[in-house]
């Protein structure tokens, strides 16, 4: 395999505050690379500079081949980069497949006019996004039965999920997922782990994830990088990181 995205020196710096320093990690294509560290690492931030919400003050990243810290971020979404968020970023007014359905903006192609009057070629975009949301997104993320329900009042594991599926009608080639487990039961931690390893099976995603729920992360990934005052402390498969001292001391403190 080879590595779809590839960080050299990621810098980043808020006034006095220096929430990355010299970062350099890689993922690997069709794998699974989790970013951990305790709070304040520095993760959220690193996420934040691949997907263009914060502009590194140095380093270099590229993504398949390109210049990603050169892209816009609107266009980091058409080369098929999609992310979700620590905290849930629905539409609660609107129904689950609306609120799908809003995840593929970027690959529309109708145009403004067409799409405001819902003729033409907007009417076929429309019908065929319907069908694939229905076959690819609703069924192996359990969300067919509840297809048509307003999001607010959904269960919070559902809430996931959700934000999951509208990642995913992206046709992602890297999914970045920012804390997925977070505040889930044991059964529905299980659900979405399943759900992610069906997308990569079936759809050749690469998965990129944060989340501070150890046995998770270790039970998913095919490596990992530890993040600790914004520096790499540690990087590798899931036995050496568990073993590393300074992961150890990172975690529990020194003996």
């Amino acid at each position: 395999m080879r590595d779809l995205l590839t960080l050299e020196g990621i810098t980043l710096g808020f006034g006095g505050i220096q929430a990355l320093s010299d970062v350099s990690a890689s993922v690997r294509e069709h794998s699974v690379t989790a970013v951990i560290g305790p709070n304040g690492a520095g993760k959220t931030s690193l996420f934040n500079v691949i997907s263009g919400f914060y502009r590194a003050n140095a380093g270099t990243a590229r993504y398949d081949g390109h210049d990603l810290l050169a892209t816009p971020s609107n266009a980091r979404a058409r080369m098929g980069i999609a992310r979700t968020f620590q905290n849930i970023a629905l539409f609660q007014g609107l129904s689950v497949l609306e609120n799908i359905k809003l995840g593929a903006h970027a690959d529309l192609r109708a145009n403004l006019l067409s799409a405001s009057v819902f003729l033409g070629p907007a009417a076929g975009e429309e019908a065929a996004l319907t069908r694939r949301i229905d076959e690819e997104i609703l069924e192996p993320l359990g969300l067919a039965e509840i297809r048509d329900r307003p999001v607010a009042g959904l269960p919070y594991g559902q809430q996931k999920r959700l934000e999951l599926a509208r990642a995913m009608v992206m046709r992602p080639r890297l999914l970045m997922l920012d804390e997925p487990f977070a505040g889930m039961p044991p059964p529905e931690k299980r659900r979405m782990a399943e759900a992610i390893r069906s997308f990569m099976r079936t759809g050749g995603v690469t998965t990129l994830l944060i989340d501070h729920d150890m046995e998770a992360v270790m039970g998913l990934s095919d490596h990992v990088v530890v993040l600790n005052f914004g520096k790499v402390i540690a990087a590798g498969d899931v036995a050496m990181v568990r073993r590393h001292p300074d992961v150890i001391e990172a975690y529990l403190g020194a003996a």
